[in-house]
C-alpha cells in the first residue's frame, strides 16, 4: 500500500516538474522580451522581420530627410548588420515583442530622438513618431497569464510531493526506475514546449513577421536545449540501469532457499 502511495506521489511530482522547467522554457522563448532585446542580432538576421522594420522607417522618413527610400534603406542595412546597430534597434524588437504577447498595451513607436542614430542624420530628431504595425494575439496573452502563476505552482507541488513520495518509504529500485520515466517524461516536454511549440506552432498564429520572433529565440536557444536534453536522458538511463544492477545484487546477496530431503529406508 506504501509502495502504491508512494509512486502516485512520485508520478504526480515528475509530471509537476516537467510542467515547471517545460513552462520556463517556453516562457523564455517565447514570453520573455528582455530575451529579444538581448537576441537582437538574431532576430535581425530574419529577413522578414529586418525587412518589415527597415522598409517602414525608410518610407516613413525619406521625404523628410531629402532622401530616396533606397538611400536611407541602405544606412539602415548598414546598422542593422554592426553589432552597436543591433543595440540601438534592440529596444524596438523588445517593444514589439512586448506588444505582441499582450504584456505592452501602448502601440510600438519609434521616437525621433531614436531615429537620430539610427538613420544616422541629425534631421530625424524633428520627426513624428513612427508607430509599428505589430498585432497582439489573444492566445499569447492568454498563454503568458496562464504561464504566469502555473510555473511558480508547479515548481512548489513538485517540492512538496516528492517530500511526501519520500516520506511514504518507496522501494528503492522501484523509485529509481520511476524517476528514470520521470526524467524522460520532462525531457520529451521541454523538447515540444521550449522548441517544437515556439519554433513551429505560434508563428501559425499570425501572418505577420513578428510572429517569428519565438521561432528565432527558439534556434538561438537550442545549443542550451540540446544540453539540457542530454543531461535529462543520460540520467533517465543511467538510473535505469542502476535501478537494474541494484535488482540484481538484492537477488545474488539473497539467502538461498534450503529444501529439506526426506530420508529414504528402504527395508528389504
Amino acid at each position: 500500500m506504501r509502495r502504491t502511495l508512494a509512486g502516485l506521489l512520485f508520478g504526480l511530482a515528475y509530471a509537476c516538474a516537467s510542467l515547471a522547467v517545460s513552462g520556463f522554457m517556453l516562457q523564455r522563448t517565447a514570453f520573455d522580451p528582455s530575451s529579444s532585446k538581448a537576441a537582437a542580432g538574431a532576430i535581425l538576421g530574419e529577413s522578414a522581420i529586418k525587412n518589415e522594420l527597415l522598409d517602414l522607417i525608410a518610407t516613413a522618413t525619406a521625404d523628410q530627410l531629402g532622401q530616396t527610400p533606397a538611400d536611407v534603406r541602405a544606412v539602415l542595412d548598414q546598422v542593422a548588420d554592426h553589432p552597436e546597430g543591433q543595440a540601438l534597434l534592440s529596444e524596438v524588437i523588445r517593444d514589439a515583442h512586448a506588444h505582441l504577447i499582450g504584456e505592452q498595451k501602448e502601440p510600438v513607436q519609434i521616437t525621433g530622438q531614436q531615429l537620430v542614430p539610427i538613420v544616422r542624420n541629425e534631421a530625424a530628431a524633428d520627426l513624428p513618431a513612427i508607430t509599428l504595425p505589430v498585432p497582439r494575439i489573444t492566445a499569447l496573452d492568454i498563454a503568458r497569464n496562464v504561464l504566469g502563476w502555473l510555473v511558480p505552482i508547479a515548481g512548489i507541488a513538485t517540492v512538496v510531493l516528492i517530500a511526501l513520495g519520500f516520506f511514504a518509504h518507496p522501494e528503492r529500485t522501484a523509485l529509481m526506475r520511476s524517476l528514470a520515466l520521470g526524467l524522460l517524461l520532462l525531457a520529451l516536454l521541454v523538447a515540444l514546449l521550449g522548441y517544437v511549440v515556439p519554433r513551429l506552432v505560434i508563428p501559425l498564429l499570425d501572418d505577420t513577421p513578428w510572429a517569428r520572433v519565438s521561432a528565432v529565440l527558439a534556434d538561438d536557444s537550442l545549443p542550451l536545449l540540446i544540453g539540457m536534453e542530454l543531461v535529462l536522458v543520460g540520467a533517465a538511463l543511467g538510473l535505469w540501469a542502476g535501478s537494474g544492477m541494484a535488482t540484481r545484487r538484492r537477488r545474488w546477496n539473497a539467502p538461498v532457499s534450503s529444501y529439506r530431503y526426506t530420508e529414504q529406508r528402504h527395508w528389504s
